[in-house]
């Protein structure tokens, strides 16, 4: 069957048209590519085997492994898979914490506050990182250590100083999928070692894909080829470590669930760690991740079991552990979280990494309009930014969002001759890297699109502006311009693709782009626009306010659709059921839009008044074993539009 087929599963709307195929042929999603894509086969990276054995030496040897990850979520994946791994393996293995205000290059700082520490060790293992530290490895050298990189960076001339290398971009390298992340290039060495040392120890092994998946996510890694199987087995594994929550509050219609009530305990994989003997840093690293949950869970952002997704991994864990580097605070939490030796320790932990990340958000709110509002010489392509450096990245990132093009953000010089650095984001069809790579006096490591770029000499700041822009005007020539916004646009209007009226097809088309979970970089999830007409739409303000503390008066209440007084300042979020029966959800939004979407209902039944349109996200809610269709809104499209 292809895609263009249609059968009784994939009904198909009023009008005939078969509403996932025409989605496919939009995105140029035939069923060879969508076949190709899911093949999980690959060749083995270059130095595996010889990293395998050179692991067995040191652990038949008795020596101490330390392991020196990078500082962002990939490399604190890596770090806890590793330490994790290696320990449950029967290596007397150490996890060294990054001090993330040194780069991400390993250095002889690092080196020697490994030395400090653990001063018996013999072996540096590095993940996410080291291909291309040279001062690093050769004090690791310097001091009789073998020395072992994993990593997923770009080698760079001269090449790796390591005894071993295990990296899908090395200059030598013919691995076809080169875009996997730190944490999976560890977790296929530690695989390896299990399949050829240790193969009653490859169930405990393949769990640790949890890690390896939440890397390739956070680290905006495509999700095409081995690495779907990958993020599909890491949230299947971080769905059996969910523990849901205990429905003891009391409400005047029943029971709320009681998110500080969970016992993690509880959780699926947590009890089947507990049938046979595991190293406790091994069971550590998993508890860690069901009290996370457990976090984000007090924090209103993992609702139920549904909830953790791709989506939770790239847009609240990720960047609630990347946040710390963001703002200057204490990375050590982060790593806390899955090593600590007691769950409260953990629960605090993670309640820190999560508060960091709000005042993370505050801040590149605030930065964003100084950087908007000052002196900008050099914009719309270079900013120059007072904020702490490591919210750089972030700034670009949004400017790049608003402006279409590359963005580099950098502190502000003195005079022509200071060094100026900091960071650049680019589109998807333009490559940083090699647009700077022929540059005289400028440079940029990391990834293509996200990256930290650094120019010797402030007088050579013009040079880099004019290669962007021609980059980019060259760039542009190869990138087909689609004014569509959406892959599909649903309502009443004449230039949509079909009604809203009814709802049944819509059932089978979200199912059938379930089905093609997990998205991602490389694979972007279907964008839906809908259009609604205001007569007849139904506002409800939506939230709980269980015990919220907010003064009791009556500007502060509201009546709720079951004739309740509940607190009108905790419905933060709107629900909007359209005359078909069409519920769109819209988070945190209801004291700025209420009004204005309450005020066009009761205009259109007077007047001409056009439909709002949203881009949204169509899900399946089954509620009383019936499953409906349901919108979340995700932004509003200006009328003008």
């Amino acid at each position: 069957m292809t895609i263009l087929q249609t059968v009784d599963d994939h009904p198909l709307t009023d009008d005939g048209v078969d509403l996932f195929a025409l989605m496919c042929q939009r995105r140029g999603w035939t069923d060879e590519y969508l076949r190709e894509i899911e093949s999980a086969e690959h060749d083995e990276l270059l130095g595996l085997a010889e990293m395998v054995e050179a692991l067995e030496d040191a652990r038949a040897a008795g020596h101490k492994v330390t392991i020196a990850p990078d500082f962002d979520m990939d490399g604190i994946s890596s770090g806890v898979l590793g330490y994790a791994g290696l320990s449950e393996l029967g290596f007397d293995v150490e996890l060294h914490v990054p001090d993330y205000r040194r780069g991400h290059d390993l250095t002889p700082e690092d080196i020697a506050e490994i030395a400090a520490t653990w001063p018996d060790t013999k072996v540096l293992l590095t993940c996410d990182g080291g291909v291309n530290s040279h001062r690093g490895i050769a004090a690791a050298r310097a001091l009789g250590w073998k020395t072992l990189v994993t990593d997923h960076h770009e080698e760079l001339e001269p090449g790796s100083s390591a005894d071993v290398t295990v990296d899908p971009c090395r200059m030598d390298e013919t691995y076809a999928n080169t875009g996997i992340c730190g944490a999976h290039v560890l977790y296929q060495v530690l695989e390896a070692y299990a399949r050829v040392h240790r193969p009653e120890k490859l169930w405990e092994i393949r769990l640790l894909r949890l890690f390896a998946g939440l890397g390739t996510v956070s680290d905006v890694m495509p999700v095409l080829y081995e690495n779907r199987q990958l993020v599909r087995d890491s949230l299947s594994i971080a769905r059996l470590l969910y523990a849901p929550a205990p429905r003891t509050v009391p409400t005047p219609w029943g029971f709320d669930p009681d998110p500080e009530a969970i016992d993690v305990g509880q959780s699926t994989l947590m009890q089947l760690l507990r049938v046979d003997p595991h190293h406790p840093a091994f069971v550590r690293a998993f508890e860690g991740f069901a009290v996370l949950l457990k976090a984000f869970g007090q924090a209103g952002k993992v609702r139920d079991i549904d909830s953790i997704d791709e989506g939770f991994y790239g847009f609240y864990l990720a960047p609630a552990m990347n946040s710390p580097r963001r703002t200057g605070d204490p990375l050590a939490p982060c790593f806390g979280v899955f090593t600590a030796p007691d769950q409260d320790l953990m629960l605090e932990a993670a309640h820190q990494v999560i508060a960091t990340n709000e005042s993370r958000k505050e801040l590149v709110e605030v930065h964003t309009r100084e950087l908007e509002e000052g002196d900008q010489p050099l914009a719309p392509w270079v900013y120059f930014s007072e904020a702490y450096p490591g919210m750089y990245g972030l700034l670009a990132n949004r400017l790049m969002e608003r402006h279409g093009h590359p963005v580099v953000v950098l502190n502000r010089p003195a005079g022509p001759d200071d060094y100026v650095g900091g960071s650049g984001r680019a589109p998807s069809w333009f490559g940083i890297i090699d647009t700077l790579e022929h540059q005289d006096g400028m440079r940029a490591i990391g990834h293509q699109q996200a990256c930290g770029v650094k120019v010797d000499r402030a007088e050579l700041l013009d040079g880099l502006i004019e290669a962007l822009r021609e980059a980019t005007q060259v760039a542009l020539l190869a990138v087909v311009q689609d004014e569509r916004r959406a892959d599909l646009v649903l309502g009443p209007d004449r230039d949509c693709d079909a009604g809203l009226d009814d709802l049944e097809p819509l059932v089978g088309f979200v199912r059938r782009v379930e089905a093609l979970r997990p998205f991602g970089h490389g694979f972007v999830e279907p964008v839906v626009e809908i259009a609604v007409e205001p007569l007849g739409l139904r506002v409800d303000r939506i939230g709980s306010d269980t015990d919220c503390g907010h003064e009791r008066t009556d500007a502060n209440l509201m009546t709720n659709a079951r004739g309740y007084r509940v607190c009108r300042l905790c419905k933060k979020h709107l629900r909007l059921v359209t005359r078909s029966g069409l519920f769109c959800l819209w988070w945190n939004v209801a004291e700025e839009k209420e009004p204005e979407i309450s005020a066009l209902t009761r205009s259109a039944s007077r007047t001409e008044v056009g439909t709002l349109r949203f881009i949204a996200k169509l899900q399946l809610n089954t509620f009383r074993g019936e499953t409906r269709v349901q919108a979340v809104i995700e932004e509003q499209i200006p009328a003008s539009v």
